[in-house]
């Protein structure tokens, strides 16, 4: 091998060694903190959405309850137009 190329792979590897290889370390470890932030904000996310699921869950319960007091509301009309019938009689 001649000196020059010699030369030239030292800088290579010199270069590799002391410019390549702490950026890339540098962004991967970036890249892992913002995955962990990601993971946080996710759990939080699917935490929140639970909530809301479980808090919405009874929204059917309501609608239940209020065609009943519906028809309790009739009923009571009814009552009271028979009542004042009868008691004009």
């Amino acid at each position: 091998m001649s000196t020059i190329a010699l030369v030239v792979w030292t800088l290579t590897l010199a270069v590799v060694a002391l410019v390549i290889v702490p950026v890339a370390w540098t962004l991967l470890h970036r890249t892992l903190s913002y995955t962990r932030s990601i993971e946080g904000y996710a759990s939080e996310m699917l935490t929140a959405g639970v909530g809301v699921a479980e808090n919405t869950g009874n929204v059917s319960a309501l609608d239940q309850t209020i065609e009943r007091a519906v028809g309790i509301l009739n009923a009571t009309g009814k009552l009271k137009h028979l009542t004042q019938e009868l008691a004009g009689k």
